[in-house]
């Protein structure tokens, strides 16, 4: 019914409502997922994978029958064997198989007593722990034929330091070191593009601590600790250093992903634990510099993706081949002095892009790359005289 009601017909019975309800037109909502975190007891309608699958089943007959052209989607879960089972048992009756990849260093035995590089670190490796449960996920949907269509929407990506019971002052997701996080973790989508279709930032406008866009100083919704007092500002419209991130990278002009060779100084995560989802997992010498390169549909631009996962500024020199560069390229740069940088209603521009003209000689670009910053730099091939 749901799906007649935004797609069918006005003469369908539930076509025939909404347009009582003031909208004759279908809204022809493309895209349907079914069931949200199924897996967990705190869902309605939890189960176990084997009974999902089945209800999978018979929503995509119920479903297609309203309207065949729909996309369905799947709960899937970064436990592989729930996936693993959906897949075995519904694989061939949805499009795409969903992920929530969340990254703590709590994840890896680090919490807020221990020091603060390891802190940083062991947020910053957020790429190579989605890396890890994609490659796992893949692995299972290649390895049966009536599966091997699907594809990954992760429906819900980002930070989470703490749960709620155990959150105290400064919102976490909101500073410079998540920003830094999240566009680490983005290049890792971009990496594994041909596999990943859909990326939905959870959440877009407040919701719960990770929201992006922001109304207002009532962030400190956590149980504990929650800061005393009111601003006065309740109307003050603002992003998060992660906001501005996602901005960024939006909308950028890019259709493929191309070899790029990174030498840089490397880091190692201590880590006390792993959790299981992500056993096996090297967090041994890894790159400082998180970068992917990307070119345009017409080859006439190229984009960068650099994310400095260190302490430290780093000097670098890019150097670009097969591929005549202009006199100039364009940086956007999201850098601050202090990782726990956040905005509020009080200053909600402290941490945003900063644009720079940078010069090319020779097809090489030099590039000091601020500590813990975000850049997007955009190189133009040579107009040909």
């Amino acid at each position: 019914q749901w799906v007649e009601y935004c797609n069918g017909d006005i003469n369908t019975p539930m076509g025939q409502l909404r347009a009582k309800n003031g909208h004759p037109e279908p809204y022809n909502v493309k895209y349907w997922e079914i069931g949200n975190e199924i897996y967990g007891p705190w869902q309605t309608g939890h189960c176990t994978a084997e009974e999902f699958a089945k209800r999978i089943i018979e929503f995509h007959k119920a479903m297609k029958q309203v309207d065949p052209d729909i996309i369905l989607l799947g709960c899937g879960h970064t436990d592989p064997e729930w996936s693993r089972t959906v897949l075995g048992i519904a694989g061939e009756y949805i499009d795409y198989l969903t992920l929530h990849i969340y990254h703590s260093y709590r994840h890896l035995g680090i919490n807020e007593n221990s020091p603060r590089q390891d802190r940083f670190k062991g947020i910053v490796c957020y790429p190579e722990v989605t890396r890890a449960c994609i490659s796992t996920i893949r692995e299972i949907i290649k390895s049966n034929p009536k599966h091997v269509h699907v594809k990954l929407a992760i429906t819900e990506y980002n930070t989470m330091y703490f749960p709620a019971n155990m959150r105290k002052g400064l919102p976490n997701e909101h500073t410079l070191e998540a920003a830094v996080a999240n566009a680490a973790n983005l290049n890792e989508f971009l990496r594994n593009s041909d596999i990943i279709e859909i990326g939905s930032f959870s959440d877009l406008v407040n919701g719960w601590l990770g929201g992006c866009i922001r109304v207002g100083d009532n962030y400190a919704e956590q149980i504990k600790g929650k800061i005393p007092g009111w601003s006065g500002k309740s109307h003050v419209i603002y992003g998060t250093p992660t906001y501005y991130v996602l901005k960024m990278y939006a909308n950028r002009d890019i259709a493929y992903v191309i070899d790029t060779d990174t030498e840089c100084d490397t880091f190692d995560v201590p880590c006390n634990k792993i959790e299981s989802r992500i056993g096996g997992l090297d967090l041994s010498n890894l790159p400082e510099l998180d970068v992917v390169s990307c070119i345009n549909e017409t080859r006439d631009t190229i984009t960068l993706f650099i994310v400095n996962r260190s302490m430290e500024d780093i000097q670098t020199q890019i150097d670009i081949n097969s591929f005549d560069v202009g006199s100039s390229a364009k940086l956007w740069e999201l850098a601050g002095s202090d990782i726990d940088a956040i905005n509020d209603v009080f200053n909600p521009e402290n941490i945003v892009p900063k644009y720079h003209d940078i010069s090319v000689s020779d097809n090489k670009v030099a590039v000091t790359f601020k500590a813990h910053s975000v850049n997007v730099l955009e190189l133009k091939r040579r107009i040909a005289k």
